[in-house]
């Protein structure tokens, strides 16, 4: 054990080098593995993957091909929607420079929203598409209101109910099993067992965007 007096000199040195290296990350990114966001781009949305975050700007990988030096909006879970310029693109990854640097409370609560476990936090693109519902020997046909690589939001005329398993088919996706998490009139929310790998979910989305279906 280390005397009093060099015990303490030795903790102030460590509460010095911590010092000086925050001020060193001052502006340092967060890394961020795997966490989605919605990128919105000339009235287009498309997922993407958070790869670090500061202050100033943003890396994602994208899934699309972004349109180089122009405007976008990245949405993060119930987060206000931040504003950025498109600065660079290479192969599947981007930068982008915010327009006003986020506070401190702001990068915090964007990365906690972003955590592996906040399966509420996955944001869901506004898409149009026919699926069929198969749930308690009935058939029905339904259309798709959003989506993301969890689960959608679907209308159906014959409402469907809460707890109620169902084998969801939609076109260019293999068959996905899913629950009925919650139901209201014609409108349900379904979870999927099997979460969908988010390579082929967004270029289903990006396909229903492109050809209209």
């Amino acid at each position: 054990m280390l005397p009093l007096r060099r015990q303490a000199v030795h903790t102030s040195l460590k509460e010095q080098g911590a010092s000086r290296l925050a001020e060193r990350r001052k502006d340092a990114r967060y890394t961020l593995i795997l966490r989605v966001g919605l990128l919105e781009q000339g009235g287009k949305s498309s997922l993407c993957l958070v790869k670090n975050i500061s202050s100033t700007g943003v890396k994602v990988k994208i899934y699309t091909q972004p349109v180089r030096n122009s405007d976008v909006c990245l949405r993060v879970a119930d987060e206000a929607p931040v504003h950025g310029h498109l600065v660079w693109v290479e192969g599947d990854v981007a930068g982008i420079n915010f327009h006003e640097e986020l506070d401190a409370a702001t990068l915090l609560r964007v990365q906690q929203k972003l955590r592996p476990n906040r399966r509420r936090a996955m944001p869901r693109v506004a898409v149009e598409a026919v699926a069929t519902l198969r749930t308690g020997g009935q058939t029905f046909r339904a259309t798709i209101c959003d989506i993301s690589s969890l689960g959608a939001r679907v209308r159906t005329r014959s409402g469907l109910v809460a707890g109620d398993r169902v084998m969801a088919a939609l076109q260019d996706l293999p068959p996905i099993k899913a629950y009925v998490r919650w139901s209201d009139g014609e409108d349900s929310g379904l979870v999927f067992e099997t979460a969908i790998p988010m390579q082929i979910i967004a270029g289903w989305i990006d396909g229903r965007v492109r050809l209209g279906v």
